[in-house]
């Protein structure tokens, strides 16, 4: 599907479909983006597929868009979301980033001044500063480095992954998407089975520092650039017990406001799909001090139709140009419609 939605894109780009959907009225819709990582993919030997654009990518990807929308600020965001503040008469895009990588401050942070673009960026507090690996980085090393052929898997249903033929790379985008589903009760067990269908250890960290600093996080604060909390330690939150959760996003508001001495009431769920957080959820973040929180399957915010514990963002990553500029110009358009 993706490879036919790219060739679409480019043919619209070709054709100058894109160039009139460009020059169309737009509508007062906020679209928000979501980044993870900024570099090559192919130099990590982690998961690839949290690389959102190369620094060339991102650095042209902000130019168009700050040519053609209105760039919005978090507290711009949360007003129309909110209604304490009226929709700019066109199109809105606040641009988002995940997880905190080391990236985000040396690569990222740079090309956002350039621009004089707000990013927002979600931390996950255990990982700051640190070299250690969380789960989804773990797994893609293992399966990178092993040597079988393909892996098989017992819990928490059978299956076998094919390394032979579709390449580490998808095998472990296919096994990450297994690890995260509600099925898997059991995550310490899912990934030690892993280690040994790997025959691979698992590493104990990075080797390297991999995520910002609180001095580097305070210096992008300074410059403009905006934070929220992506949990403590990145737990799929509906996994979780009531009271679990409630420690998780109590304990990282906690440490980013002493980190930051800033007020932090906003939230990216980790992993951010429908089935990753529930009413258990969102009654936690508003007993711990929270207003608004953002998820991650997609889809368009609508002034007076969006639910602030489920503030719609969709994904950059694996795209091109085209593709972007045919998305955002159907969206602000048609209010409705992702390309």
């Amino acid at each position: 599907m993706r490879g036919k939605r790219e060739f679409v894109a480019r043919a619209c780009s070709r054709t100058g479909i894109t160039k009139v959907l460009e020059s169309l009225p737009q509508r007062p819709v906020l679209i928000i983006l979501n980044y993870h990582r900024v570099g090559n993919a192919a130099d990590t030997p982690f998961d690839s597929g949290t690389f959102s654009a190369t620094p060339e990518e991102l650095d042209s990807q902000l130019a168009y868009l700050k040519r053609r929308f209105h760039m919005a600020t978090l507290e711009e965001a949360l007003g129309v979301v909110n209604g304490n503040r009226e929709a700019p008469p066109r199109t809105s895009v606040l641009i988002t980033f995940d997880d905190g990588y080391l990236d985000n401050y040396a690569l990222a942070f740079p090309i956002l001044r350039k621009h004089g673009v707000q990013g927002v960026f979600f931390l996950p507090t255990a990982f700051v500063g640190s070299g250690k690996l969380p789960w989804w980085d773990e797994i893609a090393y293992m399966i990178k480095k092993s040597r079988q052929k393909s892996i098989r898997l017992e819990y928490p249903q059978p299956a076998t992954f094919d390394i032979e033929n579709d390449g580490a790379t998808r095998v472990s985008m296919q096994i990450l998407h297994t690890f995260i589903q509600p099925a898997v009760k059991e995550p310490a067990r899912f990934i030690a089975d892993l280690e040994k269908a790997c025959g691979t250890a698992r590493p104990e960290n990075a080797g390297e520092r991999l995520f910002l600093s609180w001095e580097e996080a305070r210096e992008m604060q300074r410059c403009g650039m905006a934070f929220g909390s992506h949990t403590d330690t990145h737990e799929v939150l509906s996994k979780l017990s009531p009271e679990q959760q409630r420690e998780e996003v109590f304990r990282s508001r906690e440490i980013l406001e002493r980190e930051l001495d800033l007020r932090i009431d906003t939230l990216a769920y980790p992993v951010g799909q429908r089935y990753c957080f529930s009413p258990d959820t969102v009654e936690a973040l508003k007993q711990t001090g929270y207003r608004a929180a953002f998820s991650f399957y997609g889809g368009l915010n609508r002034p007076g139709e969006t639910q602030p514990f489920d503030i719609c963002r969709y994904s950059v990553g694996d795209q091109s140009y085209a593709r972007l500029r045919l998305q955002t110009s159907l969206a602000a358009v048609s209010g409705t419609r992702w390309f």
